[in-house]
């Protein structure tokens, strides 16, 4: 009677396991800057999107999802400049034996750029939050700013947007919605954001 063969069993190499796992990790990583980066995109359309439907009338509350949606924008160019950060670290500093020299130095520079870029956007999220956020805080407790001004130019890009740039003799100012008809060399009594610039109201003079 033979005698039941033994199953051999195989060893993978410790190394190969290893590399294995560093690959996957990596691409979890790498998924999760590009979920996370698709998510901010979505929702900063949403909210911007929001400011051209007739659900929005209030200039306060589109300066309000003006603010949230511009700064998801933000957020998705920042974790696309992190992204490449992360690459550029991965082929300078983990894996540098893995390419040429040339490409290391290419990759180097890149990656320098674009955490310039990055310090840029924090910084323009920086301040554009904090001038949102104090404004905010004024209108809720009802401060406001009241000013006659004549306005210079009218700036509205192709003439489809719902945005408009007041240049007047004193300041800029923006008109997130087309409610108000305002016309060059006119003066209007401005209701605004100090910070900002938002106009809240226009009354003609």
């Amino acid at each position: 009677m033979s005698r039941p063969r033994k199953k051999r069993r195989y060893s993978q190499d410790p190394d190969q396991t290893k590399r294995d796992f560093a690959n996957r990790k990596r691409l979890r990583i790498i998924y999760g800057f590009l979920i996370t980066m698709v998510a901010f995109v979505l929702l900063g359309v949403f909210f911007i999107v929001l400011n051209s439907t007739f659900f929005i009338t209030n200039l306060y509350y589109a300066f309000m999802f003006n603010y949230i949606g511009t700064v998801f924008l933000y957020l998705a160019g920042m974790t696309i400049m992190l992204y490449f950060i992360y690459a550029s670290l991965l082929t300078t500093m983990k894996n540098p034996q893995k390419v040429s020299k040339n490409q290391v130095f290419a990759w180097g520079v890149a990656g320098i750029i674009f955490l310039a870029i990055a310090v840029f956007i924090f910084r323009e999220i920086y301040s554009l939050t904090t001038n949102s956020v104090g404004d905010m805080k004024d209108y809720l407790n009802g401060v406001t700013k009241v000013d006659e001004f004549e306005v210079v130019d009218v700036y509205t890009g192709d003439g489809k947007s719902e945005v408009a740039l007041i240049e007047t003799e004193e300041r800029e100012l923006t008109l997130l919605l087309d409610v108000f008809r305002i016309e060059e060399g006119k003066t209007y009594r401005f209701t605004y954001m100090e910070r900002t610039g938002n106009i809240l109201n226009v009354e003609a003079k």
